[in-house]
């Protein structure tokens, strides 16, 4: 970002501060501090904030990912920022082999096991990361981009939660700039990473993007108002598929859950999706070292689009989905048994044979 424009921009304020730092009172709390302006800011005003209502000095945690030659060096130089502000600080590593593809995936991931791990470590409550309004931004387009629906349109959370830990975005509001311009205007030091310019990476490419965007009026601000809604209108589906779960479940007998299919697609389509989705991802028993294989969207829309055709035709049909096998008998009773082989998306038109038994087993 141009100096020139961050110095034209205001300096976050020990007002909004209070405001925006006001959940974190009474709690432990470990900042994720990359280097760069924006984490560095929170780093500032956080300790600042924790300072001027006698709250216990917040950790600091930097992740050197080992990726570039610097970054041992601007690991160094967060601790010396953190000492500056009296505040106690550990750099992290990233160690082993680094994949040769999906680079920026795995160190996220590597990332946040590695400040979770240190969280439980400290007896750390929250963990805050630095994400502002342009990164808000830049995740919508990325979802969209992606063909995501109403949940990964909404964007980041303000606050939520990641392996387990509580996590708060404070400044998931506040343009980039402003955050640039409070490291200026107090004399932090900061880095910049090349890789947020690199177009090996799409979120750098579709931050080269924005600018044209913005000459369109598709600016942040924007931008973020649109997550906000798609956030409320994910939340009043959620609730109405969870209605609608409650009003099509039948015991699940041996099973891990069962639904009268007649009452459940006579419902809008979303709703349909929704409660498969839901139904499929509660009733997965992976354990937490364990990932969960990812239930993409469009699998689940395949999927009931695929029952309510069997439903119409009188049709059995079995399929599977997240893990689970899904079974439309011929009585329209819907069911999900734990997966026993590793072969996905398999749709079958049961025989004779199998109809009798799904008949049997429904009366």
């Amino acid at each position: 970002m141009d100096a020139r424009i961050a110095r034209t921009a205001l300096p976050v304020s020990a007002a909004e501060c209070d405001d925006r730092f006001a959940c974190l009172t009474g709690e432990r709390l470990l900042l994720a501090v990359s280097g760069g302006p924006d984490s560095v800011a929170m780093m500032g005003l956080v300790a600042d904030w924790a300072r001027r209502h006698a709250e216990p000095p917040p950790a600091v945690a930097v992740v050197d990912h080992g990726l570039r030659e610097a970054s041992a060096e601007e690991a160094r130089s967060v601790l010396d920022v953190a000492g500056g502000l009296g505040l106690d600080a550990a750099i992290l590593c990233w160690t082993g082999a680094k994949p040769a593809t999906g680079l920026q995936a795995a160190a996220r991931a590597a990332r946040y096991r590695l400040l979770a791990d240190h969280a439980a470590n400290l007896g750390a409550t929250i963990m805050l990361t630095a994400h502002t309004l342009d990164d808000q931004a830049e995740t919508v387009l990325m979802r969209l981009s992606r063909g995501s629906g109403l949940t990964g349109l909404s964007g980041m959370e303000r606050q939520g939660r990641t392996r387990g830990l509580s996590h708060v975005r404070p400044l998931l509001d506040i343009a980039k700039e402003r955050l640039v311009a409070t490291c200026l205007h107090h004399g932090w030091r900061f880095s910049a990473d090349p890789s947020n310019h690199d177009p090996r990476f799409a979120r750098a490419r579709w931050r080269a993007i924005m600018p044209l965007l913005e000459q369109n009026g598709l600016d942040a601000g924007r931008l973020a108002v649109f997550a906000l809604r798609m956030a409320q209108a994910d939340a009043a589906l959620r609730q109405m598929a969870q209605e609608a779960s409650q009003d099509c479940r039948l015991d699940p007998l041996d099973c891990l859950w069962r639904l009268d299919a007649g009452r459940l697609f006579a419902r809008p389509v979303a709703i349909q999706i929704r409660v498969l989705e839901d139904l499929v991802i509660a009733a997965d028993d992976t354990s937490r070292d364990t990932p969960r294989p990812e239930l993409r969207l469009q699998r689940v829309e395949a999927c009931a689009s695929a029952f309510r055709v069997a439903l119409s035709e009188g049709a059995a049909l079995r399929r599977s989905l997240g893990r689970q096998i899904l079974t439309l008998s011929a009585g329209a009773i819907l069911s999900a048994r734990p997966e026993a082989s590793r072969r996905r998306g398999a749709s079958t038109l049961l025989s004779d044979d199998a109809l009798a038994r799904g008949r049997q087993r429904t009366t």
